[in-house]
């Protein structure tokens, strides 16, 4: 899983140039976008008929970066880009890849132990309006009355996604729903300190193919020191063979990460970051899809909540 875009200026583009493009190739942006949305809220459900078949969340991760980072090198081989191993990049890497992969997926597979897939598709997209909130309190953003209510909003929208009600089916997994939460969190920190360490010149390919490498041997690493133990490749969850999911989840992420970046390089992080809509739509259907999830009747205004302080803290205002 991979957070949705933070707001423009976090990624170096600006507010006025984004649209332009959008409006340039409105259908191939809406494909675009509608593709990685879709890949971003399956992820979710395809996570949790993984962690069922018992694997440690950390050698989980690890699996997932590692044949992820593998297909990527292939992309990279492909294209004649080289990735770079400098102190620059290894710090970008470990942030990356330590924080917004290894450990937010640790996070993520830990709590779909307990939680529906659709609860966490649903609160992912707090992961811009977190990211901006950061980005303000260190001074890298203005922080307007605009953003101050979109992130009231998408806070109250989080708390209403969490109780019963709505997405979490029973108040004794409300703990749970509260850990996942540290999910967007750490996307927001990476978005947050991936800006000021980001060496400059690097092809966004090669970013994503160092950052999940180093997240394979970070994850795998700490799976080991814990005894995280791999899953049984072998064996069937719900009836689908183990390692054709963890190949399905290998290959959505490296697909996904290379959609994300070329979204974020032609559209800019304001566009791309209204994926988060496609995401919660996308993953709650999933959810019902996959398993049954029935999300209850207060789903409907955490969504709009949620929506509403997505748009007021990523849209640029009007001028």
């Amino acid at each position: 899983m991979r957070p949705v875009a933070s707001e423009g200026r976090c990624h170096g583009d600006t507010q006025r140039g984004a649209p332009a493009v959008l409006t340039a190739a409105p259908l191939r942006t809406i494909a675009a976008l509608l593709a990685l949305g879709a890949i971003w809220g399956l992820t979710p459900a395809v996570a949790k008929l993984l962690v069922l078949s018992g694997a440690g969340p950390l050698a989980l991760a690890a699996l997932v970066a590692a044949l992820s980072s593998a297909l990527l090198w292939g992309a990279c081989a492909l294209r004649g880009v080289r990735v770079p191993w400098s102190l620059a990049h290894l710090r970008h890497y470990a942030v990356a890849g330590g924080i917004g992969f290894a450990l937010a997926n640790l996070v993520a597979f830990t709590a779909l132990r307990h939680v529906p897939a659709g609860l966490v598709a649903l609160i992912v997209p707090l992961s811009p309006i977190l990211t901006v909130g950061l980005a303000a309190a260190l001074g890298m953003e203005r922080a307007t009355r605009r953003r101050l209510a979109g992130t009231a909003l998408g806070l109250a929208g989080t708390a209403l996604a969490i109780s019963p009600g709505a997405a979490l089916p029973e108040a004794r997994l409300i703990p749970w729903a509260v850990l996942l939460l540290a999910t967007p969190t750490c996307y927001a920190v990476t978005n947050v300190l991936a800006v000021r360490l980001a060496p400059r010149g690097t092809p966004p390919l090669a970013l994503a193919t160092g950052t999940l490498a180093v997240a394979a041997v970070a994850a795998g690493s700490a799976a080991a020191l814990l005894g995280h133990g791999m899953p049984a490749l072998a064996g069937p969850v719900r009836g689908v063979p183990v390692l054709a999911l963890v190949a399905a989840q290998a290959a959505l992420t490296a697909l996904a990460y290379i959609l994300y970046f070329r979204l974020l390089g032609g559209l800019g992080g304001v566009v791309t970051s209204q994926v988060g809509y496609i995401v919660t739509m996308t993953g709650l259907a999933w959810g019902f899809l996959l398993f049954a999830e029935v999300p209850g009747w207060l789903t409907i205004p955490a969504a709009g909540l949620i929506f509403a302080g997505l748009a007021l803290v990523t849209l640029p205002a009007r001028r």
